[in-house]
């Protein structure tokens, strides 16, 4: 009975001594947490190894000024997410420290599929119709519209613009385009008039087509797999220099 006792009085002395402990090591930590510093910064881009459009070292780069040197408790994560957002090539951010000095980025980037390049404007675009920036970006393997757009194009999102359904037909053709091995092969550029119609340069052909707009795309496809087939292998289709297909029902060449 003496032995249990001891045993009993024995636990709840450790129980003490190690709430003692831990009260005291936690209000040391409260008290140094205020003054820690960031001297780290820690980027993960989820999809890098797909994408590859913006570097770690580009996103350290963009953030080092508003966190390098600082208290952890005064860095604004909220406001770095929303400013790398804003960049139009970072997708999300998510943004938060680790103790003792490290602050942590976590973003996924956003995926061009289309670049526009004319006289007056350079751009790359997502699938949403999202416009980021050439600058600073590396080069990517990719659709290029040429010549003059029938709207104007700045950095940011499309939706709701006057420029929306033109994009989306846009993407909508170059998509169909890109998932087609033969098609893909076969156009090199896609030249833009003020108009909205389209002109498709070839890679191995003397000829180009004047697809019109990026509407009615079943019809036009259809129309250049008969013009492939059955026109171009005869003695009269080799000499021909245009071939029009953006009437309907129509192939006319020249």
């Amino acid at each position: 009975m003496f032995k249990k006792i001891l045993a009993i009085l024995f636990c709840l002395a450790v129980t003490a001594v190690l709430g003692a402990y831990f009260f005291f090591v936690s209000r040391l930590e409260a008290k140094e947490v205020p003054s820690l510093t960031c001297s780290r910064i820690k980027v993960s881009i989820q999809d890098s190894l797909s994408k590859n459009f913006i570097s770690a070292a580009d996103i350290e780069r963009m953030v080092a000024d508003s966190v390098l040197g600082r208290r952890l408790s005064d860095i604004n994560t909220f406001a770095i997410e929303k400013n790398l957002t804003r960049s139009g090539v970072i997708s999300t951010a998510e943004a938060y420290t680790v103790y003792p000095d490290i602050f942590n980025i976590v973003v996924t980037q956003r995926e061009p599929v289309l670049r526009i390049k004319t006289a007056d404007s350079d751009f790359y675009c997502d699938r949403s119709g999202f416009v980021l920036p050439v600058a600073g970006a590396r080069a990517l393997d990719l659709p290029v519209v040429t010549g003059r757009l029938p709207y104007r194009l700045d950095i940011g999102p499309t939706e709701g613009t006057e420029a929306a359904q033109w994009l989306g037909d846009l993407l909508n053709f170059t998509e169909r385009v890109r998932n087609n091995a033969y098609w893909s092969d076969e156009i090199e550029q896609i030249e833009m008039a003020g108009d909205g119609n389209m002109t498709l340069y070839l890679r191995k052909r003397p000829f180009r087509i004047l697809f019109g707009s990026a509407t009615d795309l079943d019809d036009k496809f259809q129309k250049m797999s008969v013009f492939y087939k059955t026109i171009l292998p005869t003695e009269e289709g080799a000499k021909y220099k245009e071939v029009n297909i953006k009437y309907k029902n129509q192939i006319i060449c020249k």
